[in-house]
């Protein structure tokens, strides 16, 4: 047997293991998932890269006939109200850990939500529900928790473990478990928008050997700074980590690509200028 075969399945065999112990120990049972979407078979996943602007403005059309997903700090801009989307995600601790992070998104959240949305929330946030307190006077938000448990090893074992909802592929960022869950519900096409994922040619290293990354978003792409990566004991990143959470990414979404062909499903880029190189593009 070829001796690459033999350390592919032992590494398989492993993070199969591993990710049998961590499922119990991390992962809690299904929240249930949204069944009262305008468009059950397609979904346009609102990522918060500065093409973003470009594509509300230009396809406005293509936008309102699909279910919208949004994501982060979407609900601090004004593309939220005006496209009011019915699926709102997010991942990073940050937001129930800092508070000022948590109270401009969940204050946003609490204010401006008019219309019914599916909130989707990881399990973990519960650890510190504060954020419960500013969203409990909005009957329009319904919340959905879901597992972050990052989950590898034999394909057919990730394939039952992503379906079930107990765990993902390693969500090292938003977009990784927004399309995750999208592939858990009826969507036949999910499309990434604003998935710009553009951040190598913006990271320095200053004389100090600081590492700093300028995070451009839709909302903030023409005032925002480089600034240091916090991780989520709030300490600074270094550049080997920033760089190996990059390849977890990047490597998370031929992850998913693979199973949404198993599951019948498409996940399309529609992004100018992506990097992300695991999904077929589409030019609107």
């Amino acid at each position: 047997m070829d001796v690459n075969k033999i350390k592919d399945f032992g590494s398989k065999f492993e993070q199969t293991l591993l990710s049998l112990v961590k499922i119990p120990l991390m992962s809690r049972g299904g929240s249930p998932l949204p069944r009262d979407l305008s468009n059950a078979d397609e979904l346009v996943i609102l990522a918060n890269g500065p093409s973003l602007n470009k594509t509300v403005e230009t396809q406005k059309e293509f936008l309102d006939s699909r279910t919208l997903m949004a994501v982060n700090f979407c609900a601090t801009s004004s593309i939220y109200t005006e496209l009011r989307p019915e699926i709102y995600l997010i991942a990073d601790p940050l937001f129930w850990i800092v508070d000022e992070k948590m109270n401009r998104l969940f204050g946003a959240l609490a204010q401006k939500t008019t219309w019914p949305i599916h909130f989707f929330i990881p399990y973990k946030a519960n650890k510190k529900p504060q954020w419960k307190n500013i969203l409990k006077d909005n009957g329009n938000i319904k919340i959905h928790y879901y597992n972050t448990t990052p989950v590898e090893g034999f394909d057919g074992f990730t394939d039952m473990v992503y379906k079930s909802g107990l765990g993902m592929p390693r969500p090292h960022n938003v977009l990784i478990p927004a399309i995750a869950v999208a592939l858990r519900m009826s969507f036949k096409k999910i499309y990434l928008a604003g998935a710009d994922h553009s951040w190598l040619p913006e990271i320095v290293v200053t004389d100090n050997n600081e590492v700093l990354m300028n995070q451009k978003h839709f909302y903030d792409h023409n005032t925002s700074s480089a600034q240091k990566v916090s991780k989520e004991d709030l300490s600074s990143s270094n550049l080997h980590t920033i760089l190996y959470h990059m390849h977890v990414a990047f490597k998370s979404y031929f992850v998913l690509q693979r199973y949404a062909l198993k599951m019948g499903k498409e996940v399309i880029n529609i992004t100018p200028g992506s990097f992300i190189d695991a999904f077929p593009r589409l030019k609107l």
